[in-house]
C-alpha cells in the first residue's frame, strides 16, 4: 500500500511532466511562428542571388533549421534534355545511397506520383531502414526539380506546420531559380546587343513595365510590359503625365519623390497605379535620372514591378500565422480538455448515479429529496459539460450510423432541452423547411443533436427582443469551393441551415466564434462557451464543412455540409411506385466526368433493370456512339474539360437524329440546358440522384414516341 507521501510524490511528478509537455508545445509553436515570420525576408534575399548553388545552399540551410534531415538532395531539371540530375547534395557521403534510392523510386512509379502531388510525400526506403520526404520544386509555369530529405526510420513526429512551411520554402526557392534563369537570359541578350537599333528589342523584352519621362514627368515612351500592366495601348499612355495613372494617395507624393530623383539621380518605393476598371495595382517603382552632357536633368527611366503576387503571398503568410496560432490553441485546449474530462467522468459517476438510488429509498415527504435532486441535476449538467469537452478533444465521435438530419431535428423539437429554450426565449419563433426527400449521412446522432441544439441556442441568444429562427435542410451537389476552405471534395451533400434575425456577428468576432470559451453571452444562463467549438469539432469529425454569413444588425446564417451516404437509402419508400419506372432491358449511356457520379447513376439504373454503359467525357461518348447505339443518353451538362453536355448532344444527333437523352447537373437549370431541350433532349434532372426522380425521368423519356 502506498503511503500518503508516496502518493503526493507521484502527483508532483505527474504535474511536472505535464508542465514540461506544455512547455515543449509552446516552444514548438513559437519556433514555427518565428520561422513563418522570417519567410518574407528569405524570399526577398534568395531572389537577389545569382548563382544556382548558392540558392540551393541557402534553401538547404533554411530547411535544416526547420526539419533535421540526415541528408538533403536537390534534383533539378536539365534545360537541355529535361532529365532530372543530382545538382546539390549534403553531406556528400550519401551520394551513392540517394542515387540508388531515387532509381528505385523512379522504377516503382513513386517519383512520378510525388511530382503530381505538389505537397510533401513521405515514403520508406527500399530496405525500409529509413524514410524519405519528396517534394516537387515548381513555379506557376513549370516543374524545376525535386527535393529529397533523408530521415531516420523512427522519425515520424514531423508536425503538419513544418511540412506546410517546407512547401513555402521550396516555392520561394523554385521562383528564385526561375528568376535567376531569366536574369541570365536577359544579361546574355544585353551583351549581344551592340547596335543602337536593337534598343527597342531590349526595351520591350524587359519583364517590368518601363516608362521614359521628360523633365516635367510627362511620359515620352513605354514598353509592352507597361501597356499590359495598365491594360492600355502605347498611344493612350504616351503624352500623359505619369501621375495620371497614379492612385490619389500616390499622386500626392509625386513631387517630393521627383525632387529627390532630380537631386540624387535615383529613387525607389512602393506606389499604386490605376489599371482598367479603376483597379489598383501595387508596384515597386525604381526611378533613374537622365542628365545631359552639361549635367542638367532632362528626364528619367522608370521601372514598375508588379508586386500584387508578393502582396498576396504576404497576406497568405499572415493568414498562415493566424491559423497556426488558432490551431495550436485549439490543440492545446483539446489536449487539456481531454485529460480533464477523463478525470471528471470518474468523479461524476457517483454524483449522477447515487442520488438516483437514494431518491428511490427516501419517502416523497422527506426534506432530503430537494437537496438530493439538486445534487443530481448539478451532476447531470456537469456530465453534459464533460461531453462537450470530449467533443472538443475530438475523442467522443464515432461516425458509424446511418442518420437522417430531418429526424435529428424532429427529435430535438420534442426534447426537454428545446422546451427549456422556448421558455427562456418566448419571443422567438421557430420555422422549419425540411426537404422531404433528404438523403442520409453517416453520423453520430448524439453529437448531431447537440450541434442542432447549440446552433438554435446560439441563434436564440442573438435575439433578446424576439425574432425568427429558420431551420432548412436540402440535398446539394457541390463542385466548387465553400468559403473558408481551399479544397472541398466534389460530390453529394446534405445541408443544414440555421438562420436568425438577430444582432449579427461583427467581423472581429467572426474569426473567433469557434474558439473554445470565446463567448460574449451570459455565463451560467447561456452555457460554458463551448457550444460553437462543439459544432466545429462535430462537423470536422463528420468530414463536413461550415459556412457562416452574418450582417451586423440583420442576422446570421450557419450552413453545415455533410457528405451523403447511399447506405440505407429510402429504398422502401420507392418500392411501392418502383414498378411504374422499372426498365425493360433498354440500353443507357451515362456521360459524367466524376467517377463517383457515374458509379451512382450506373448502380441505380442497373437496379431499375437497364443495361448501362458509362464514359467520362463528351469525346468518349461520341466515339462510343460511332460504333454502338443507346436507347437513351444521361448527359452531365457541366464537364470540366472538353465538350460539355450540350456540345456532346449536338455531335451525337448529327450521327443519330432524334436520339433520346436527359440532362443532369449539380447547378440550377441554365440556358445551355434549355438549348439542349430545344434540340430534342428530355427532362432536366438536378443532382444529387434520387431513385424516383431519375427513374421517372428515364422512363418518361423512353416512353415518348420518336
Amino acid at each position: 500500500m502506498k503511503t500518503k507521501d508516496e502518493g503526493q510524490d507521484n502527483s508532483i511528478r505527474y504535474l511536472e511532466q505535464r508542465i514540461r509537455y506544455f512547455e515543449e508545445v509552446n516552444r514548438f509553436t513559437m519556433d514555427a511562428l518565428e520561422m513563418a515570420a522570417s519567410l518574407g525576408d528569405f524570399q526577398s534575399s534568395i531572389n537577389n542571388l545569382r548563382d544556382t548553388s548558392v540558392i540551393l545552399d541557402e534553401t538547404k540551410s533554411r530547411i535544416q533549421s526547420l526539419i533535421r534531415f540526415q541528408a538533403v538532395a536537390f534534383f533539378l531539371v536539365s534545360e537541355e534534355n529535361s532529365e532530372f540530375s543530382l545538382t546539390h547534395l549534403e553531406p556528400h557521403d550519401f551520394s551513392s545511397y540517394i542515387r540508388h534510392e531515387v532509381d528505385f523510386l523512379i522504377e516503382n512509379g513513386t517519383f512520378a506520383w510525388a511530382l503530381r502531388e505538389r505537397r510533401p510525400v513521405i515514403v520508406s526506403s527500399k530496405q525500409y531502414d529509413k524514410q524519405l520526404i519528396l517534394h516537387v520544386m515548381a513555379t506557376s509555369s513549370r516543374i524545376r526539380g525535386m527535393f529529397i530529405g533523408l530521415l531516420e526510420k523512427d522519425k515520424t513526429d514531423i508536425p503538419d506546420i513544418s511540412l506546410s512551411l517546407l512547401s513555402i520554402i521550396l516555392l520561394n526557392s523554385s521562383n528564385a531559380l526561375e528568376s535567376n534563369e531569366l536574369y541570365k537570359m536577359i544579361r546574355e541578350i544585353n551583351n549581344a546587343l551592340e547596335k543602337r537599333e536593337n534598343y527597342r528589342i531590349l526595351f520591350d523584352a524587359a519583364p517590368d513595365g518601363v516608362e521614359v519621362l521628360d523633365a516635367k514627368g510627362n511620359i515620352v515612351d513605354c514598353n509592352k510590359a507597361q501597356e499590359m500592366l495598365l491594360e492600355k495601348n502605347r498611344d493612350t499612355i504616351i503624352g500623359n503625365h505619369t501621375t495620371n495613372f497614379f492612385s490619389v494617395q500616390s499622386g500626392t507624393l509625386f513631387e517630393e519623390k521627383f525632387s529627390v530623383l532630380r537631386e540624387k539621380g535615383y529613387a525607389e518605393g512602393e506606389i499604386e497605379l490605376i489599371g482598367k476598371d479603376k483597379s489598383t495595382i501595387p508596384v515597386w517603382r525604381k526611378e533613374k535620372a537622365i542628365y545631359n552632357e552639361k549635367g542638367q536633368f532632362v528626364g528619367s527611366v522608370i521601372y514598375n514591378r508588379d508586386i500584387s503576387r508578393r502582396k498576396e503571398i504576404e497576406r497568405e503568410r499572415k493568414k498562415l500565422e493566424d491559423q497556426i496560432q488558432r490551431f495550436q490553441k485549439m490543440e492545446a485546449l483539446g489536449t487539456l480538455a481531454g485529460g480533464v474530462a477523463h478525470d471528471l467522468n470518474n468523479v461524476l459517476a457517483g454524483l449522477v448515479s447515487y442520488p438516483e438510488l437514494l431518491l428511490m429509498q427516501i419517502p416523497e415527504q422527506s426534506p432530503l429529496r430537494k437537496p438530493i435532486l439538486t445534487i443530481q441535476k448539478s451532476g447531470e449538467k456537469a456530465a453534459a459539460i464533460v461531453q462537450d469537452l470530449l467533443t472538443l478533444a475530438r475523442r467522443g465521435v464515432a461516425v458509424t450510423e446511418v442518420v437522417n438530419i430531418n429526424q435529428i431535428i424532429s427529435d430535438h423539437f420534442k426534447s426537454p432541452e428545446h422546451e427549456r429554450l422556448q421558455l427562456l426565449h418566448s419571443g422567438v419563433r421557430f420555422e422549419t423547411h425540411l426537404d422531404k426527400e433528404l438523403l442520409n449521412i453517416m453520423g453520430s446522432p448524439v453529437h448531431l443533436s447537440k450541434t442542432c441544439m447549440n446552433l438554435l441556442s446560439n441563434a436564440a441568444e442573438a435575439m433578446s427582443n424576439g425574432g425568427s429562427i429558420i431551420i432548412t435542410t436540402s440535398n446539394q451537389y457541390i463542385d466548387k469551393p465553400i468559403k473558408g476552405y481551399d479544397h472541398v471534395r466534389e460530390g453529394d451533400y446534405v445541408t443544414l441551415t440555421v438562420s436568425d434575425t438577430g444582432t449579427g456577428i461583427s467581423s472581429e468576432d467572426m474569426e473567433r466564434i469557434f474558439e473554445p470559451f470565446y463567448t460574449k453571452k451570459k455565463m451560467g444562463r447561456s452555457g460554458t462557451g463551448l457550444g460553437m467549438a462543439v459544432v466545429w469539432g462535430t462537423v470536422k469529425d463528420h468530414n463536413g464543412y461550415i459556412n457562416v454569413e452574418s450582417t451586423k444588425g440583420k442576422g446570421t446564417t450557419f450552413t453545415l455540409y455533410f457528405p451523403v451516404t447511399r447506405k440505407g437509402s429510402a429504398a422502401g419508400k420507392a418500392a411501392s411506385s418502383m414498378p411504374d419506372y422499372m426498365g425493360r432491358g433498354e440500353s443507357i449511356l451515362v456521360v459524367d466526368d466524376i467517377e463517383e457520379q457515374r458509379d451512382i447513376a450506373a448502380m441505380m439504373l442497373t437496379k431499375l433493370g437497364y443495361y448501362v454503359t458509362t464514359v467520362s467525357s463528351g469525346e468518349e461518348a461520341v466515339e462510343y456512339m460511332k460504333n454502338h447505339s443507346a436507347d437513351l443518353l444521361v448527359l452531365d451538362m457541366i464537364i470540366d474539360s472538353g465538350m460539355d453536355g450540350l456540345e456532346t448532344y449536338k455531335k451525337i444527333i448529327e450521327l443519330y437524329p432524334g436520339q433520346k437523352a436527359i440532362i443532369v447537373s449539380g447547378f440550377s437549370e441554365t440556358k445551355r440546358v434549355k438549348e439542349a431541350q430545344k434540340l430534342g433532349s428530355g427532362t432536366y434532372v438536378k443532382k444529387p440522384y434520387l431513385f424516383e426522380k431519375i427513374g421517372m425521368a428515364v422512363r418518361e423519356e423512353l416512353d415518348k414516341p420518336r
